[in-house]
């Protein structure tokens, strides 16, 4: 109740919109008035509800427009889609019906309704008929170009979610759009998410036309269709390498979102282009140039479906020309980083490139991207191709001029043909490119094997030639333990006998020879000369041989003893795998 109060009030200037955002007064007096439905007024007024309140809600399913609805509000929030209100730009593009060109930036949500139309006033004659009789001031132009545009490819959109929505509403976009808007945005901001997405949706209204959506003053018929699809391009950017400060190329995929809406009896056209790096912006400004006048191309039906046509030629050209040289690009950058070790001699050892198998892997990436973004540009030009040729072959479609019109379409649809052959040819060469790449990764990774076997096996000979170098250390070291135990054992029988030897040897113990002098033997041998003591003699053995046996014994008991202490210090280690004995045993 509040929003029909609101609607019927008396002041002469509002917006369509007054329940769904705020409304703002009108820059200029109106000129014209025209009714417009009522549930084409609903769904305008509730464009903060979009796509749920769409005037053709039946043939979507309430569920499932309720399923996009939550989609796109919970999607704009997690990507971080849209920029704040302060950084609104919305570039757009109109062509009247008199051919004269209207390019301006909008700043605001207020400009943007300005711009836009969506404005009503009650009808003078019958104030009280309320919201069915609404008017409206300002028909479609014969061209509409709306870009959705970012500062850069990392960049929100720049733009607001209402705003956009209230551009979907009044147009009553087909609700799947929003989902093509998904791959962009700073969480996107990854080249392979860009080439990952890719689709078409085509609708067709050419009979059974819902009434609230025949407009005549704002030139809809009713009868239209209306796609959307995905572009990839691809360009080539410049930075500067951190390793060598050296400024180096390299390219970048570009993806754009065309939707496209076609009023077949009036011949109104609405592009609503997703163009985050301006590049479908230059194309309309060079072929819908400002200073011109462009009456002659959109003054019937027929002249503004060739154009549009013309157009889609223009974007598939965008999506087509570069490849080849991306594609050049990555085979030059494996040969050159590949060809030091795919032209060596079996024998010659492969020098380890860190930089040069981040190289390799990176262009596969690059060209499995590639792949992916050429093959989705010929399906997607494939189902242009077929989407209308069905079209005019559909009986409903408008049988004036029906021979001219397959004629648009077949010439069309060659002129596409020579851009999905072109595709064809570059999709081709970057597979081989692909598989070379793949196989001089692999020629790498068996070098290195090889070289890498190569060095195990002359390490293990150098571990051999180590372990016989410590075997012989360890048997010279056994030896050299074998005669200090032998000097031990001889220095242990002498040691008693030299200290004995050396102690009668002292003034300390004399003994007189048995022989004195002039004293001779048996034989007559004069032993006056011979000074031996048996007595002597018989004191140092009977001293010398007890204590050498006392020195064996106290050497014996000092080693046990040690031997005792290293045992109870290590714990009594025992070994239980190979059935060794303790060192205390």
């Amino acid at each position: 109740m509040t929003d029909r109060l609101q609607l019927c009030s008396p002041h002469p200037y509002h917006h369509l919109t007054g329940s769904g955002g705020a409304s703002t007064r009108l820059f200029r007096p109106m000129s014209s008035f025209h009714i417009v439905s009522r549930p084409f007024l609903k769904s305008c007024q509730n464009y903060n509800e979009y796509p749920s309140k769409l005037v053709e809600r039946v043939r979507y399913g309430f569920p499932q427009l309720q399923l996009y609805r939550d989609r796109f509000k919970n999607r704009q929030e997690e990507l971080n889609l849209f920029a704040a209100s302060e950084k609104f730009f919305v570039p757009y593009w109109d062509v009247s019906e008199n051919g004269k060109v209207e390019q301006r930036n909008l700043l605001s949500e207020d400009e943007l309704g300005v711009w836009l139309g969506d404005q009503y006033r009650l009808d003078p004659s019958d104030p009280g008929k309320g919201p069915a009789h609404v008017v409206s001031v300002k028909p479609d132009p014969q061209v509409r170009f709306v870009f959705l545009e970012s500062a850069s490819s990392v960049a929100p959109i720049e733009t607001t979610a209402s705003a956009l929505k209230r551009v979907l509403s009044y147009y009553q976009v087909m609700p799947y759009f929003p989902d093509f808007l998904y791959s962009f945005g700073p969480r996107n901001s990854d080249e392979r998410e860009s080439a990952g997405f890719s689709s078409f949706r085509a609708e067709t209204t050419l009979q059974n036309i819902k009434p609230a959506l025949e407009i005549p003053a704002l030139k809809r018929s009713g009868k239209r269709f209306q796609f959307c699809a995905t572009f990839k391009g691809t360009s080539s950017v410049s930075f500067d390498a951190e390793q060598d400060a050296k400024t180096r190329q390299t390219w970048r995929i570009r993806s754009a979102v065309i939707y496209h809406q076609f009023d077949v009896e009036y011949g109104t056209q609405v592009w609503i282009v997703g163009d985050p790096l301006q590049s479908i912006h230059g194309i309309v400004r060079e072929h819908i140039h400002e200073d011109k006048n462009h009456a002659s191309r959109f003054n019937t039906p027929l002249k503004s479906f060739k154009t549009s046509l013309e157009m889609l030629l223009h974007y598939s050209q965008w999506a087509a020309e570069d490849w080849r040289w991306r594609v050049q690009f990555s085979e030059e950058e494996i040969y050159k980083s590949t060809q030091h070790y795919v032209i060596i001699n079996p024998d010659q050892s492969v020098r380890w490139d860190r930089i040069g198998m981040l190289v390799i892997q990176n262009q596969i990436e690059h060209l499995t991207d590639t792949v992916t973004c050429i093959e989705s540009n010929i399906a997607i030009m494939n189902r242009l191709q077929s989407f209308y040729k069905d079209l005019v072959d559909n009986p409903a479609w408008p049988q004036s001029e029906i021979d001219e019109y397959k004629w648009a379409v077949r010439e069309f649809a060659s002129q596409l043909g020579e851009h999905i052959y072109d595709l064809s040819m570059q999709l081709k060469r970057a597979n081989i490119a692909l598989q070379i790449g793949k196989e001089r990764k692999d020629i790498l990774i068996q070098h290195l094997a090889a070289q890498n076997a190569k060095k195990q096996e002359e390490n293990a000979a150098k571990q051999e030639e180590y372990t016989r170098i410590m075997w012989q250390q360890q048997h010279k070291t056994s030896l050299d333990a074998v005669a200090m135990k032998v000097i031990t054992v001889i220095t242990l029988v002498y040691l008693p006998m030299t200290f004995v030897s050396t102690f009668f040897s002292t003034d300390v113990v004399k003994y007189q020879p048995d022989n004195e002098p002039g004293n001779t033997t048996a034989s007559g041998l004069d032993t006056s000369k011979e000074r031996v003591s048996t007595l002597a003699l018989s004191r140092f053995f009977t001293i010398s041989v007890p204590l050498m046996l006392l020195t064996f014994l106290f050497a014996y008991g000092w080693y046990r003893w040690e031997r005792y202490w290293m045992n109870k210090e290590s714990g009594g280690y025992k070994s239980s795998t190979h059935g060794e004995r303790s060192l205390d045993v």
